[in-house]
């Protein structure tokens, strides 16, 4: 008896250590605050090429000219090789326009980046579509629609108009 009962138990035991990490990994409707953008000049303090997210932190003021440390997540190494960037796309020290979708309750990180190196205008990152359900009923959102996170009014920056070039990905070279 005990025998027939230790098989299913373990059976549903490794199905639930599997399945709930997948689900709460792209969970991000109740992570950031699909309503605020914010979209400012920062510099770049450390750059993250690692699984399973891109990450990106960086330095910025806010409206009573505080500095503040930020981070962004984007899409993993590999999705990003395809889309022309490298470890070595940021380094440490790179002036930014950057525009993003901030964490709720004041979290400083963000999702759904937008890039400008100031030095050159090369534009990086999405379109400000952003997509996994973080909108209305599941649907996508227009970051560049958004208002401004409140407190991050005074110091906005307008993003160049985007005409969707993009570096060539690594395959492509």
């Amino acid at each position: 008896m005990t025998r027939k009962l230790a098989v299913p138990f373990f059976m549903t035991l490794f199905c639930l250590a599997i399945c709930i990490p997948i689900l709460a990994h792209h969970g991000t409707a109740g992570v950031y605050d699909f309503g605020y953008r914010i979209t400012t000049k920062a510099t770049v303090t450390q750059y993250v090429w690692a699984n399973p997210h891109v990450q990106i932190y960086f330095t910025l003021k806010n409206d009573k000219g505080e500095e503040e440390t930020w981070g962004v997540e984007t899409a993993s190494p590999g999705n990003m090789l395809a889309n022309g960037w490298t470890k070595n796309t940021f380094k440490s020290g790179d002036q930014l326009l950057v525009s993003f979708i901030p964490a709720k309750n004041d979290r400083h990180f963000g999702t759904c980046p937008q890039f400008v190196f100031v030095a050159d205008g090369k534009r990086l990152g999405g379109n400000g579509r952003c997509g996994v359900g973080g909108g209305p009923g599941g649907a996508s959102v227009d970051a560049n629609a958004l208002p401004v996170k409140p407190g991050y009014v005074a110091v906005e920056v307008q993003m160049p108009k985007d005409d969707r070039t993009r570096p060539e990905s690594e395959q492509e070279q």
